[in-house]
């Protein structure tokens, strides 16, 4: 599978994205908008506003690859579902690619103690 390798990361780009977009726009989110670089190999996800569509954008070591996928019945999780979360594993992408809603963290604040 082309997402196996083990210090591939998974980042998830939090905006809808216009699913006509291409190889560069997408290169254009992740460096300008994300402040990541392409070319170390992980892997990013997009969602498009009706979360019937979405779309992977990673670098194999040759070139770009752009996976675009649309659900026939169902929708993607809502980017609202994910807000908290910037990154998810590659097996989460798997799930979600298959239209499986995934159960994300949530973030818990840490409060502070203090002794009075």
């Amino acid at each position: 599978m082309i997402f196996n390798h083990r210090k591939m990361r998974v980042f998830i780009y939090h905006e809808a994205i216009d699913m006509r977009c291409g190889f560069e726009r997408l290169s254009y989110n992740v460096r300008e908008i994300l402040k990541s670089n392409l070319l170390e190999g992980h892997v990013y996800l997009f969602l498009g506003k009706n979360r019937r569509r979405a779309k992977v954008l990673l670098f194999d070591g040759t070139g770009l690859v752009l996976i675009s996928k649309r659900l026939e019945q169902g929708r993607f999780m809502s980017i609202g579902e994910i807000k908290d979360a910037h990154e998810i594993t590659t097996s989460e992408l798997g799930l979600l690619l298959d239209g499986s809603r995934v159960r994300l963290p949530v973030a818990v604040k840490q409060e502070s103690r203090f002794l009075v």
